[in-house]
């Protein structure tokens, strides 16, 4: 019921991951904290109403994660089934912040505890240099790396069957076609911040940035309620986010330097927020 990816920066410098989360009913969203894991280790996580563990998070070595509920083709019931993975999972999420300090020590881990994990799941999983798209269902496991560009995801197995097909759920394949589309046009910070307010099929369940309205047959009623961004350098990590609310209509909070100076300002203008998530001067000044 969301939208998320990862762009790499052209110059190789580091990486964006985002998530734009979307769910059927509304939920408190809390503000994000920082905590400590094993061996130096600092990790700040996003927290929801009804979870055991994170949605969301990063690390002091840039290591992120974003997952997303799946949906399945028709069962026999004529119903498309939206799994929604066991709450248990998201303490697992956080062995990830909290234990690993590369994106691929952390993807290993997942693709080993998915042998033994029978429900579906989506998960992406980044760093600076490096990132992990798995798809899991039934104790089969595909991974993809990618080392630049960018990467798009919905609701929907690419890798795996079962699916949902483009006739029993539309919003899926059209959210990730416009995510597509919007990145390969621009695929710096203003590329991700234009798919995290797009609203090209209205205001809709259809859009990125989804709205709460009438619900068409076969669709569920999902509406945006957070919108996460990590942008990382490796040791240095920066964080956008806006909760309880859609990008339209909330302002972003961004975090500078999260493990170091952590500078925390509300956006406004458009133009400074771009300057602010990718800033650099504030976040090195701790190491002269």
């Amino acid at each position: 019921m969301s939208t998320l990816g990862n762009v790499f920066f052209s110059d190789r410098r580091g990486n964006i991951t985002f998530k734009q989360c979307d769910i059927d009913v509304k939920r408190e969203f809390y503000s994000p904290v920082i905590e400590y894991g094993r061996d130096g280790i600092k990790y700040m996580t996003f927290g929801r109403e009804g979870l055991k563990g994170p949605w969301a998070g990063v690390n002091n070595y840039g290591v992120s994660f974003v997952s997303v509920d799946s949906y399945l083709e028709y069962d026999n019931s004529g119903v498309v089934s939206l799994n929604k993975v066991d709450s248990d999972i998201y303490l697992v999420y956080k062995k990830i912040l909290s234990d690993t300090k590369t994106a691929q020590e952390a993807a290993e881990y997942m693709k080993g505890f998915y042998k033994s994990f029978n429900r579906p799941d989506m998960l992406l999983i980044t760093d600076a240099k490096k990132s992990y798209f798995i798809e899991t269902n039934n104790n089969e496991v595909e991974c993809i790396e990618r080392r630049d560009g960018f990467f798009a995801s919905t609701n929907h197995f690419r890798m795996l069957n079962r699916g949902v097909l483009y006739p029993l759920n539309h919003s899926t394949y059209l959210r990730l076609s416009r995510a597509e589309a919007i990145l390969l046009s621009n695929d710096g910070v203003e590329g991700v911040y234009k798919l995290l307010r797009d609203q090209y099929f209205g205001e809709s369940v259809f859009s990125i940035c989804r709205v709460n309205g009438e619900t068409p047959h076969k669709e569920e009623s999902c509406f945006t309620q957070a919108s996460v961004l990590f942008f990382s350098e490796g040791d240095i990590v920066n964080c956008v986010y806006q909760l309880n609310g859609n990008p339209m209509s909330n302002n972003y909070t961004v975090v500078q330097d999260v493990f170091g100076a952590h500078s925390v300002s509300r956006v406004l203008i458009e133009s400074e927020l771009y300057k602010k998530s990718v800033q650099t001067e504030l976040m090195t000044e701790r190491w002269f």
